[in-house]
This record gives C-alpha cells, structure tokens and sequence, in this order.
C-alpha cells in the first residue's frame, strides 16, 4: 500500500486522522452542557407529628403516620396525603409548599385544615393548621410536622 503524500510529498501520518476522527466523535457523542436540574420532592416521608402550643381546642391528641407526597419534577403544585386524607397545594422554585384549605367532617366534628412548610433535601417542615367549626364552640390547633424522607434526596436547585 502506497503512503498518502501532502502537497510537499511528504508522507501523512494516519495518527493524525485517527485523532480527528475521534474528536469528531466525542463531539457528535453530546459533549454539551448537562441538562439543568429541576425541583423533585415526592416520595414517602416518615412524619413525626407534636401538638403545638397555644391551642384553644381541649383533648387534642395526635399521632405519626408516613406523608406520601406526589409531585412531578418541575410542577409547582403537588398532593400530599397523611392519615388517609390528602391535600391538594403548591410548591414554589425555592420549595417552600402550602395547600389550600381542605374541610372534612370526622367523628361529628368539622375542620378545616391547611398546611405550609418548606422542603430540604432529606424531608421536610411543616405547620398543619386545624381550625374546628363544628360542634360549637369553634376552636383552633397547631401541629408541627418533621418528615425524613424514605430513598433519594430531594431535588432542590
């Protein structure tokens, strides 16, 4: 096989093509930049719940039970349900959280319940708000809510 020959008639050394070619392919291969990440926080957190003070409700009691939040990477809303009942809110980029209010009757009493929290990698932050209308007379109670969260981090940006 002939030796190829530049224009002084000098031989070509094939290093050299193999070395382009291989740039060529590692530029072809996506050699960009890494796609940004976006907030993702659902997933099951283990919840330990306490009563707050400064309740004007008597004969509060409460109880840990697991928070399964759902929430599709990048949204800015999500469901979280505890104890069998879930409620429906919105998660900004910064992923502080809060639900809208949500009323249910349980056991002749009617309460309305919000929640507002913050998330952080491992889990979350959150102070549950029950105001209780019905029966008279209304009152109102404050839960603290620690959640660690159950698999991978959170993802924050």
């Amino acid at each position: 096989m002939k030796p190829r020959l530049n224009a002084i008639r000098q031989p070509i050394p094939r290093r050299r093509w193999a070395v382009v070619g291989l740039t060529g392919l590692f530029l072809a291969c996506g050699g960009g930049s890494p796609t940004p990440a976006v907030l993702s926080v659902g997933g099951t957190y283990q919840t330990l719940v306490s009563l707050l003070p400064g309740n004007t409700c008597t004969n509060v009691t409460v109880q840990n039970n697991p928070t399964m939040v759902m929430h599709m990477p990048g949204s800015q809303s999500l469901s979280l349900t505890h104890a069998s009942i879930t409620y429906q809110g919105t998660i900004s980029s910064s992923a502080a959280f809060s639900t809208t209010p949500n009323t249910i009757s349980s056991g002749g009493s009617q309460l309305t319940i919000t929640i507002g929290g913050q998330f952080s990698l491992t889990g979350f932050d959150a102070t549950v708000n029950v105001n209780v209308t019905q029966p008279p007379p209304a009152c109102a109670y404050m839960v603290h809510w620690m959640g660690t969260k159950d698999g991978a981090p959170n993802t924050i940006p």
